[in-house]
């Protein structure tokens, strides 16, 4: 049996494993989606979901991929000195950002949060 709330209104639901996957209609009148596992997400994601997803992690792996940027520009004196080629590195590690926070979401900027905080102790 796998064991479940609505994403939405938080009813309990239990229900056999042979339906994971499956689509349900719940009270709220919301579709939940029966999870893989227990106490799993049963959010069906709509379209905008996934444009707001993208705006949120894209924006902020922008961000993190432009504090990357600083980070390298302060560490390395001649980068300094470049000033055409240091705004392409800007745009270049601020575009590698968005790609990873859009397309590895929470993970993805998780990484690259990491990466940024090892660099920045080491």
């Amino acid at each position: 049996m796998i064991a479940f709330r609505c994403w939405y209104c938080g009813k309990r639901y239990l229900v056999a494993e042979s339906r994971i996957g499956e689509r349900l209609k719940c009270s709220c009148q919301n579709l939940v989606k029966v999870p893989k596992k227990n106490h799993g997400y049963s959010r069906i994601k709509k379209p905008l979901d996934y444009f707001v997803e993208l705006l949120v992690y894209g924006g902020g792996g922008a961000l993190l991929g432009f504090g990357f940027f600083l980070l390298i520009v302060i560490r390395i004196p001649f980068l300094t000195r470049l000033s055409g080629r240091r705004w392409t590195a800007c745009a270049i590690l601020m575009l590698l950002g968005f790609l990873l926070g859009a397309l590895g979401g929470e993970r993805g900027i998780n990484w690259l949060g990491r990466k940024i905080r090892d660099r920045e102790q080491g």
